[in-house]
């Protein structure tokens, strides 16, 4: 009963505060929907984290970890394009930029590409003008482990409908990022608290905190309990 509490309690101060954020006068975001206001936010006092972007499309434009790249974090991007990655390359010199799939195997796959740089390239064929490319496919427990990434605090995960598969790919036990934000264009606040990746998640402890545009944020739950304090200004 006290978990559901503080559950509710914490939903309905995550749409408060972006209640008061929505009638200020516009913060400097990134973020479609300015999701990386409550990215950094939540991630405020440590200075210099890491964190896993995975379908990160641009460097800039809808990029969720650029202001943590600014303020001394590295990380691991992760895109389908491999005009994505190089655009990475040139901006994002201290991180590692990696032109993968990320799935729930190890192999190689097919990924279906509307243009070069695009946030609608996917796993998943969406029409017939698409051109099919295959690239490696690798699960993230797999790619961690390669790049000797013992630990690391925010995950982000963008895949056009592949986020499951992402998800199972990875032992949240053992890395246990504080933040995961999940892309979610198609289901209900309902439907969603009903599906497997929702479920994976709070087995693995993590609260669902809110959702502001097509993100959801879930935050693993002994931080969760500060919340309010994380959020402050």
């Amino acid at each position: 009963m006290k978990k559901k509490i503080l559950k509710f309690r914490i939903i309905y101060y995550f749409y408060k505060l972006l209640k008061i954020y929505r009638n200020k006068k516009p913060a400097t975001h990134y973020g479609e929907f300015g999701e990386d206001i409550l990215v950094n936010r939540i991630l405020k006092n440590i200075k210099k984290g890491r964190y896993v972007d995975v379908g990160c499309y641009h460097p800039f434009k809808g990029s969720l970890t650029v202001e943590l790249y600014n303020r001394g974090w590295k990380g691991i991007n992760i895109d389908l394009s491999k005009t994505s990655i190089d655009l990475f390359n040139i901006v994002r010199k201290k991180d590692i930029n990696l032109n993968l799939a990320i799935s729930d195997f190890n192999g190689e796959t097919n990924y279906y590409e509307n243009s070069p740089i695009n946030q609608q390239n996917s796993l998943i064929k969406d029409n017939d003008n698409q051109k099919i490319i295959k690239i490696e496919c690798s699960r993230l427990n797999s790619v961690l482990e390669k790049n000797k990434i013992e630990n690391f605090e925010y995950l982000n995960i963008d895949v056009e409908g592949y986020e499951e598969k992402v998800i199972q790919g990875i032992n949240l036990i053992k890395f246990k990022p504080i933040l995961i934000t999940i892309e979610n264009n198609n289901l209900h606040i309902k439907d969603y608290m009903n599906s497997e990746i929702y479920n994976i998640l709070i087995k693995n402890k993590y609260i669902f905190i809110g959702k502001t545009g097509v993100t959801n944020f879930f935050l693993i739950d002994e931080y969760a309990k500060n919340f309010l304090d994380l959020i402050s200004i």
